[in-house]
């Protein structure tokens, strides 16, 4: 499992804009960072098998994987809570 210090912010703001919706921007630099992201496994490409269960959205659309999922949660687990009063 990949440590939450060890991506830039960059990547860690891509990954936590693949919770909200698949990404399927043309943009090089966000290309590029899915890219990368996808060689630690963290995101996937949607594929012919999204399609196949019923999604119609692009197939070149970058999605979360298990790890990727895990690394969001454990990143979520280790920020410090809000006390309030």
């Amino acid at each position: 499992m990949i440590d939450p210090h060890d991506l830039p912010p960059d990547e860690r703001e891509v990954l936590k804009s693949a919770l909200d919706r698949p990404l399927a921007e043309r943009d090089p630099v966000t290309v590029g960072l899915c890219l990368r992201l996808c060689g630690r496994r963290l995101l996937q490409r949607a594929g012919a098998a999204a399609q196949a269960n019923g999604w119609d959205g692009s197939p070149h659309a970058f999605v979360l994987t298990r790890e990727g999922w895990a690394y969001l949660k454990a990143e979520h687990r280790r920020a410090p809570l809000r006390r309030t009063g």
